[in-house]
């Protein structure tokens, strides 16, 4: 049996730079679709904030938090214990406390996963994949992968070292590190790849994988949903490739951690339209 919400739900996102989140308003407009008395807000803390913060929520002045960039990492070494994905991962995305116990997990493999089968991107088994990026996002995006039983995936990314770290603790024997710099290894994993991630914030002038090289029926997924058109994404397109932006994976992991702290099924629809309205403005 579902557990009430409390009576108030204060939520928000923890993050550096995020003012601008459209979160806020996709959460506000989920509470509301569901008849919940709460509120959502953007945290934009710097580190010696974050003790303050988890605090509050030990305290059950805040009753969730969701955790974007730089903290992903950083707060699961914080947390009590870390459920599901997050433990695999050790990242989060969702805070929430249980009984006297700060709870880490994470929905942002899920929420990938669900993003690319709604936008009809998702890998076929056996397939290739690149991610660029050795960061909370880009595990959970490789642990969504693996999961969708691609045969292997090259795991892209400035310190090489991260990116070996990543791998033994989602996939050592599916994902592998390859150095942003190793120029003849990133083309390569280029020229075989079905499906490519970007979970870092470079942009297509940034990125070492020139779309070129990327054969006809690749797939390409950036997590940047700002700004509109995602660079990455129109050219792309322009190559004639699929390819999408995060709005999706933004709506999906928001929404099931919105589940995860009120025991209540999301209004997905309110959600989506708030949340397009928002990265509208």
């Amino acid at each position: 049996m579902a557990v009430a919400p409390p009576r108030w739900l204060q939520l928000g996102l923890i993050g550096l730079g995020i003012r601008q989140s459209p979160s806020p308003a996709m959460q506000r407009a989920a509470l509301r679709a569901r008849d919940l008395q709460g509120d959502y807000m953007a945290m934009d803390v710097g580190p010696a904030e974050l003790p303050a913060l988890l605090r509050q929520l030990r305290e059950g002045e805040i009753t969730g938090c969701n955790v974007t960039v730089p903290y992903k990492l950083a707060l699961a070494a914080a947390c009590d214990r870390l459920e599901g994905d997050a433990a695999v991962c050790q990242a989060v995305n969702t805070l929430l406390v249980e009984e006297g116990e700060l709870i880490g997990d994470n929905t942002d493999a899920r929420g990938f996963e669900l993003a690319l089968t709604y936008q009809r991107l998702r890998p076929e088994p056996g397939a290739r994949a690149i991610v660029l990026g050795a960061g909370g996002a880009a595990a959970a995006c490789v642990l969504a992968l693996c999961r969708m039983e691609v045969d292997e995936v090259a795991v892209v990314a400035r310190r090489p070292e991260q990116a070996e770290e990543l791998c033994l603790r989602v996939s050592p024997s599916d994902a592998r590190a390859v150095d942003w710099k190793d120029t003849q290894a990133v083309h390569a994993a280029a020229r075989e790849a079905d499906i490519l991630v970007n979970a870092s914030p470079a942009g297509v002038a940034e990125i070492p994988v020139p779309m070129e090289l990327l054969p006809a029926g690749c797939v390409v997924a950036d997590l940047r949903y700002r700004p509109r058109p995602v660079d990455l994404v129109a050219a792309a397109q322009g190559r004639g490739l699929r390819a999408a932006d995060g709005t999706e994976m933004l709506l999906f992991q928001g929404m099931l951690s919105f589940q995860r702290w009120t025991g209540v099924d999301p209004p997905w629809h309110a959600a989506r339209a708030a949340l397009q309205e928002a990265l509208a403005e």
